[in-house]
């Protein structure tokens, strides 16, 4: 009998048309965003010829690649010293020939050294100008010292100092190095897929208890044998399913694409390379994961709101713009509204933004125990979807009794 109203209510979800159009734009979405990242590779050639497209990719890797291994002060020294030849020779503009033979291979090296020198600033090319040799061979000693600098700054209690002291012992010096740049371009594409993804889940949920809802349905439904208990918690987890499943088939099929095609050089390449001080301690692929995870949470939370929403409100259309307001209007609101940084740093719209809460240093203080942001925030907001899940569940129950 489970069996049965597991798969009837597979049946009617997949046999709405409103949910086939969302489940194709689903796969049109994902084959647009593949291109749209495998497109936004570039590679210059020796000649300052650009490339750009599905050989890009890989073809920057393998340049980039030369620089490849432990990124040892020596190995910093000279390309800051080459690179202050280059721009003494060409002081307005580094021509495309230059680049390609030379700058695009180290580049990334370049702006980590600019990321080392400026913890408290904003990005200033004019700081390479001004590193002495000496300054070069002790680049990871200055970059220990500027942690240390850090610390201070945000460890405003005892136990946040702690904290951020053993989070940048973690820190492995020298750096290994490798060429990131699919990973670097994949987290800001997934970033939005994510929440693209959000929004379509929200829209699939929604019509999963609204059905029943139309007249003389709902008696059906609720008269039943199984309706009270078993039937509600079958449509639940059903809902859970169609959501997890469809989410990760998405971001899968948007990750094997983009991967095969772009290489996947970078995985172990420290996510410091482009934020030094980050505290957020992990590995390009680490970094990608850490996205898609984040988005997944956010979206299951979202999708239980949904749910929950449609079955008090007894119909769809306000639940609907649940994962829209929640996702992709609060960012805005928060920026006309600064002084509400506290809340907002505590919604779930940060889990799907993790792009940029990477950067900052938000941390929680607990009592003794202190937690980074993005951490804190995926543990509360699977306790919130667990919350979710038995109010669903009351809320329709106590429908179908008051009909009675």
């Amino acid at each position: 009998m489970i069996k049965m109203m597991f798969k009837y209510e597979l049946k009617k979800i997949f046999s709405k048309r409103i949910n086939q159009v969302l489940l194709a734009a689903v796969l049109v979405v994902t084959i647009i965003y593949s291109g749209m990242a495998i497109g936004s590779m570039r590679y210059v050639d020796e000649e300052g010829q650009d490339h750009t497209g599905i050989e890009a990719g890989r073809l920057l890797a393998e340049n980039i690649n030369q620089w490849k291994g432990k990124l040892t002060a020596e190995k910093i020294s000279e390309v800051i010293n080459d690179y202050k030849t280059i721009s003494a020779k060409y002081p307005d503009e580094i021509p495309n020939t230059e680049y390609g033979k030379t700058v695009q291979s180290y580049y990334d090296i370049y702006s980590f050294v600019i990321g080392i020198m400026t913890p408290d600033s904003e990005w200033n090319e004019s700081v390479v100008d001004q590193l002495s040799d000496e300054q070069l061979q002790n680049i990871y000693t200055i970059y220990q010292d500027n942690m240390k600098k850090i610390v201070e700054e945000y460890g405003t209690t005892p136990e946040k100092r702690s904290y951020l002291e053993s989070v940048y012992k973690k820190i492995e010096i020298p750096f290994t190095f490798e060429a990131k740049d699919s990973w670097a371009t994949m987290t800001m594409y997934a970033q939005t897929y994510v929440l693209l993804m959000a929004v379509i889940i929200g829209f699939l949920v929604a019509g999963i208890f609204s059905g029943e809802f139309r007249p003389g349905t709902e008696d059906v439904f609720l008269a039943t044998k199984y309706g009270r208990s078993k039937a509600i918690k079958n449509k639940i987890f059903v809902g859970i399913l169609v959501s997890t499943v469809t989410y990760w088939i998405g971001v899968g099929v948007l990750s094997l694409i983009s991967f095969a095609v772009m290489g996947t050089s970078g995985f172990f390449t420290p996510y410091q390379i482009d934020d030094p001080y980050s505290i957020y301690v992990m590995t390009y692929g680490e970094y990608y994961l850490l996205i898609l995870v984040g988005g997944y949470i956010a979206t299951m939370f979202c999708a239980a709101l949904t749910m929950l929403v449609t079955v008090k409100m007894h119909t769809p259309n306000l639940a609907v713009c649940i994962p829209f307001f929640l996702l992709c209007m609060m960012p805005f609101i928060a920026r006309v509204l600064p002084a509400f940084d506290d809340f907002f740093n505590l919604l779930p719209t940060v889990l799907t933004n993790i792009f940029n809460a990477v950067r900052t240093p938000i941390i929680f203080q607990i009592g003794s125990f202190v937690f980074c942001q993005i951490s804190f925030l995926m543990f509360l907001y699977i306790v919130l979807f667990i919350v979710l899940l038995p109010l669903i569940y009351r809320g329709y129950n106590r429908y179908g009794l008051k009909k009675k």
